[in-house]
């Protein structure tokens, strides 16, 4: 560790160069979200024609995704983790296929060897005085990953922020090549919310009360959330992903973690994924800890947390309360993510005082047709991503239903009570051919 710098400059290489060391059916773990080294991808593909069956695996992603095309199907095997919006169009090809898995359970599947990974790839920070490197803003399974593989490939890119977290540190005597090229990180920008958004921000901030410990994820409907919750004082935050949202409140001194139960006085994450603004705000700064998932979606751990409410999208709920987050039929749109891990956490809150909240838009629209998200019966071919044992609070912009504690009837009548008023005879007629009573 002494000489960490000769060891730095033995190390260096080009991307070409350091993607020779894949081989033909081993797997290639790629780092998710803004920790993705896209210059080695890109370098990888461009290699494309010298492999054969390459497994490469990977969560969260932006673009650049070149290798899950069907062009590619005798070099590479997309093994997703979590689909995005811009790998969800390739899953249906013949090299593309997803791995059912909880969060929390990756950094175990990497370590013991569950998952063997070949080749691990990651974006990292320039070293410090001492030859540690910083993910930056990813810790989800990075630790695990660098001691499982048989090859690490690091992309030393100047733009990435540095997080002192040890699940982020990585030492140059841990790497296999380091490649130098700096780029910008891939951002995820801040969607302005609709009045639609805004209400369901409104009714959740109902159910968040001051010293609350929060865990919320992305998109336009946390934003509003997020925009709504500008008046509570103490919070905490316990979550998968850091958002602009959610540092948006620590700026405004809204979240402080000064009451939190567990991991007191930081704001716990396991990755962060925004803007350039948010990275910059990470850089440095001592009130953010990323975490592996291990430690932030266990729900053992979860429940750790004092006053604790999670908050989740979905894109449908069944009128007995099954929530379906990641498909749409047999259509991968995500994933399993993190969700559950937080609703059964807060189920199994030490205190007894935790929530689980579903907040969605009533309705939704593709190609011209509206539909709503509240259905008598899950599409066929979809997977639950929450059953009903497990749902608590529901949200749309029309209120809020609560269905812990409640039979199959009353669960129905209180979800039909927040379904867009277009839908609701339709849902009714539903319930009463169903349970032969009168709504």
């Amino acid at each position: 560790m002494s000489d960490w710098r000769q060891t730095y400059m033995d190390k260096l290489c080009t991307a070409e160069e350091a993607v020779q060391s894949i081989k033909d059916g081993k797997r290639v773990l790629i780092a998710g979200a803004a920790s993705r080294p896209e210059h080695v991808i890109r370098a990888m593909i461009a290699n494309a024609k010298q492999y054969r069956n390459v497994h490469v695996m990977h969560g969260l992603s932006s673009g650049g995704e070149k290798y899950c095309e069907e062009k590619y199907a005798d070099n590479f095997i997309y093994e997703s983790l979590f689909a995005s919006k811009s790998t969800r169009k390739y899953m249906n090809n013949s090299n593309a296929t997803y791995v059912p898995c909880y969060y929390y359970e990756l950094p175990h599947f990497f370590r013991d060897r569950v998952i063997p990974v070949n080749v691990f790839m990651v974006q990292v920070s320039t070293p410090d005085k001492y030859g540690y490197m910083s993910t930056g803003v990813n810790a989800d399974f990075i630790h695990q990953a660098v001691k499982a593989a048989d090859v690490v490939i690091v992309q030393v890119n100047n733009k990435v922020p540095w997080c002192a977290s040890p699940g982020c540190m990585i030492h140059t005597d841990e790497v296999t090549h380091i490649v130098e090229f700096n780029e910008p990180l891939p951002e995820f920008p801040y969607r302005p919310v609709t009045d639609v958004d805004r209400k369901i921000g409104e009714y959740c901030a109902e159910l968040v009360q001051n010293g609350d410990t929060i865990q919320i994820g992305i998109g336009n409907i946390p934003n509003a959330i997020c925009e709504s919750l500008m008046d509570k004082k103490d919070l905490g935050v316990h979550s998968e992903i850091i958002s602009d949202g959610v540092m948006k409140l620590w700026k405004a001194g809204v979240v402080n973690n000064s009451r939190k139960g567990f991991d007191k006085d930081t704001m716990v994450g396991c990755f962060a994924y925004g803007s350039q603004n948010l990275y910059d705000l990470i850089d440095k700064n001592p009130a953010v800890k990323l975490q592996n998932s291990e430690r932030t979606n266990d729900p053992r751990n979860v429940a750790r947390c004092t006053n604790f409410i999670s908050i989740n999208t979905c894109i449908e709920v069944d009128l007995m309360g099954q929530v379906v987050s990641g498909t749409s039929g047999l259509r991968l749109i995500s994933g399993a993510g993190g969700q559950l891990d937080f609703v059964r956490g807060a189920d199994m809150s030490f205190d007894g005082k935790g929530r689980s909240v579903v907040a969605f838009t009533s309705t939704h629209e593709k190609d011209g047709v509206v539909t709503s998200r509240i259905m008598p019966h899950i599409t066929k071919g979809s997977s639950v991503t929450v059953p009903r044992q497990d749902t608590d609070y529901f949200v749309t912009e029309y209120g809020i239903a609560r269905l812990k504690g409640k039979n199959l009837k009353d669960r129905a009548r209180e979800l039909i009570k927040i379904a867009h008023p277009d839908f609701r005879d339709e849902l009714i007629a539903d319930f009463e051919r169903r349970y032969k009573v009168k709504y």
